[in-house]
């Protein structure tokens, strides 16, 4: 009967533990997703592409 207790504690705890990891993990990705972080990572991806286009349209010889 002590074993099964144990096992019950030991699940219950486990479920728990993994509950809060998920509820921080969700919370931590909540904060990310705002409109003003999305918009600025945009706006750098649209940069870097710039500067490549313009890396590969340079002339060789100018750097």
């Amino acid at each position: 009967m002590l074993l099964r207790i144990r096992w019950f504690i030991m699940g219950a705890v486990a479920s728990v533990g993994a509950v809060s990891y998920i509820y921080n993990q969700l919370r931590k990705a909540r904060e990310r997703l705002t409109a003003r972080n999305i918009a600025n990572a945009g706006a750098r991806g649209v940069g870097r592409a710039l500067e490549a286009a313009g890396a590969a349209i340079r002339p060789k010889g100018e750097q």
